[in-house]
């Protein structure tokens, strides 16, 4: 079997659902940080009101991490869509990918507790640093192996993609400058992630039909 073989390397589909599992699940486990304190009642709707206010920052870093992570899996999704087969090279590039998204509940519950202290949202800027590293470890490796590709590949969707990632890597490098003057102020930046990656572009256009592409080209 020769490397251009189509059948050469490994099935894509379990790396996909075990990306689509543990995307669910730390989707899941943000919302566990946001709670009421247990056995406790209120006199008033006045007084669960002003509780509820003070839960303010623990549902603002769920959202943000919520479509933080919504952006990570859109982000895999469409690096997928250019692969065929993988190796073991993919596999570990995509454990360490897993890896750091499974650390995002932790860093959101330790800013949403802290949200006024610098260090916080510092080490939470650290962890989409390394997801974004991870996804250009993964496109660089994917290039010097075309082979893994699929047909699509081959008419170089590699710029599109790493500008998609230069995003990734420019928002939280701002989030984490932004904190020297408002930790706050640096949580909310993130939410310019999907407003960055929401409008359709050349990246789409790739993944259309060949019939299709042809007719919306200009």
């Amino acid at each position: 079997m020769t490397r251009t073989d189509e059948a050469a390397g490994l099935s894509k589909h379990r790396v996909e659902a075990l990306a689509d599992g543990i995307f669910a699940v730390a989707m899941t486990l943000l919302v566990l940080d946001i709670k009421l304190p247990e056995s406790v009642t209120y006199a008033s709707d006045g007084d669960l009101r002003r509780r509820l206010v003070a839960l303010e920052h623990a549902v603002a870093s769920y959202a943000v991490s919520f479509v933080m992570l919504a952006v990570y899996w859109v982000a895999h999704h469409f690096q997928f869509h250019f692969i065929q087969r993988t190796d073991r090279g993919i596999l570990w590039i995509n454990l360490y990918l897993l890896l750091c998204i499974t650390l995002v509940p932790f860093t959101t519950d330790l800013v949403g507790d802290n949200v006024h202290l610098r260090l916080p949202t510092l080490l939470y800027g650290g962890n989409p640093l390394l997801i974004a590293l991870g996804f250009a470890g993964q496109l660089e490796y994917l290039r010097r192996r075309p082979w893994l590709g699929t047909p699509e590949f081959a008419a170089r969707p590699v710029g599109e993609l790493r500008r998609r990632i230069a995003l990734l890597l420019l928002v939280p490098i701002l989030s984490m400058a932004l904190v020297f003057y408002s930790p706050r102020l640096a949580l909310y930046l993130y939410l310019a992630l999907p407003l960055l990656h929401m409008l359709p572009g050349r990246l789409d256009r790739m993944t259309l039909p060949s019939p299709v592409r042809r007719r919306r080209s200009p």
